[in-house]
C-alpha cells in the first residue's frame, strides 16, 4: 500500500540525540547531529521503505521564540533548515530524491526511489511576496501558515478560535495559490480555516489534523471545516499524535486512529482523507504501549482499515491517492 505522509518534523529531531533533554540545538548546532538514512528517530530511508512510502514531505519547523532568544531572523532560519535538508536528501542521493512535482515524483518512482517534498511549519519566515516567491523557487511546495504564534499572517487556534487571517494572511494564501504552492491549515484558528475556504480556489490541505468530535482538542477540526476542506477539494491529514487522538488516554491505539477515519469518511466522504502523522514533533507519552511509534509501522493502520470495511481502493486514496489529486490540482 504505497504511502504519502503529509507531515514530518524529522530534520528538526536530527539535531538531537534520541532522548537528549536539550533545546533549541537547531540554533545552537550548524549541523544535524544524526542522518536521515538510517536513525533512531520514527523516520529514516529504512523505515521509509518498510512503509512502501512513495513521498514523505519534510517540514522545516520555525521555533520564533527561539528566533527571538537567538536573534535569528526566520527567514535565515528558514534557509538554514532547507540547506540542511537538501544536504541530507543529497546524501542518499541513491535512495531518495528532492521533488517539487508530480511529474518528479513519477521520475523518481520510476528510477526505484523514494520521493521527498520541502514544506515549512510556520509563515511568518515570509514578510514580502519577494520572499514567498523565492521560497518557491527553492522548492517549498507548502506553508503551514501559523503554529502556536499570533503573526502579520494570522492567529492560530492555540490562542483564539473567533479571530482569524489578517491583511497580509489574505494576501499570501492568494499568492500561494496562484503560485501553486499549497495553504495548510493546521494550526490555523477556526475562524482563519473559513477565511482560507472563502478565498481558496485551489485545494487546501490540513496536514496534520483530526476529528474534534472524537478529541475535543482546538487543534482538531470541527464537523463544519472538515466538509468545508472535503467540498474545496482538499485533504486532511489525519494522525497518531496522543493528545489529537483521545481525550482519555495517552496511549497511541490504532483503532482510536480508525474511528477519527471512520467518523471523517462518514461525515464527508472518502476524498477528504489523507495521511499526515506528524512524526518526529511529538513525544510518546506511553513508548512500550504505543501501536504506532514509527512510520513503518503505517501498513498495520491499512490492515485494520480492510478489517474495518474499508476497500483496497478505498485505503489507497486514504493512504496517497487523494494526495496526488490535490498536488495535480494544486502546484503548478
Amino acid at each position: 500500500m504505497k504511502l504519502i505522509d503529509l507531515h514530518a518534523d524529522t530534520l528538526t529531531a536530527l539535531y538531537y540525540m534520541n532522548g537528549e533533554k536539550l533545546k533549541d540545538q537547531e540554533f545552537l548546532r550548524d549541523y544535524p547531529i544524526a542522518n536521515l538514512a538510517q536513525n533512531n528517530f520514527a523516520i529514516d530511508l529504512v523505515k521509509l521503505r518498510q512503509a512502501d512510502s512513495l513521498a514523505q514531505f519534510f517540514v522545516l519547523w520555525l521555533n520564533l521564540q527561539g528566533c527571538e532568544r537567538y536573534q535569528m531572523s526566520p527567514w535565515d532560519l528558514f534557509i538554514k533548515q532547507y540547506w540542511q535538508l537538501r544536504q541530507q536528501l543529497n546524501s542518499c542521493s541513491e535512495e531518495i530524491s528532492f521533488v517539487t512535482s508530480l511529474a518528479e515524483l513519477d521520475i523518481a518512482r520510476a528510477q526505484n526511489k523514494l520521493a521527498g517534498f520541502a514544506c515549512v511549519e510556520e509563515g511568518a519566515f515570509v514578510d514580502s511576496m519577494e520572499q514567498l516567491g523565492e521560497a518557491y523557487r527553492l522548492g517549498v511546495r507548502y506553508i503551514t501558515l501559523v503554529w502556536n504564534y499570533e503573526t502579520h499572517i494570522g492567529v492560530p487556534s492555540a490562542i483564539d478560535q473567533s479571530r482569524g487571517l489578517k491583511a497580509f494572511g489574505y494576501e499570501m494564501v492568494e499568492a500561494m495559490q496562484d503560485l501553486g504552492m499549497l495553504v495548510d491549515v493546521s494550526h490555523l484558528s477556526d475562524r482563519g480555516v473559513r477565511d482560507v475556504l472563502q478565498l481558496a480556489k485551489k485545494p487546501i490541505i490540513a496536514s496534520h489534523s483530526n476529528a474534534r468530535a472524537l478529541c475535543n482538542h482546538t487543534r482538531n477540526l470541527p464537523d463544519e471545516l472538515i466538509v468545508g476542506i472535503a467540498n474545496n477539494g482538499g485533504v486532511i491529514g489525519v494522525n497518531c499524535v496522543p493528545q489529537f487522538l483521545d481525550e482519555n488516554s495517552n496511549i497511541i491505539r490504532i483503532q482510536r486512529l480508525i474511528e477519527h477515519i471512520q467518523y471523517i469518511y462518514n461525515l464527508a466522504g472518502e476524498d477528504v482523507l489523507a495521511i499526515g502523522n506528524d512524526f518526529d514533533g511529538f513525544k510518546h507519552l506511553t513508548p512500550e504501549l504505543d501501536e504506532i511509534r514509527t512510520i513503518a509501522d503505517l501498513p498495520l493502520v491499512a490492515d485494520v482499515l480492510l478489517k474495518s470495511g474499508f476497500s483496497s481502493r478505498q485505503i489507497d486514496k486514504i493512504f496517497h491517492q487523494n494526495v496526488l489529486r490535490v498536488l495535480g490540482a494544486s502546484i503548478n
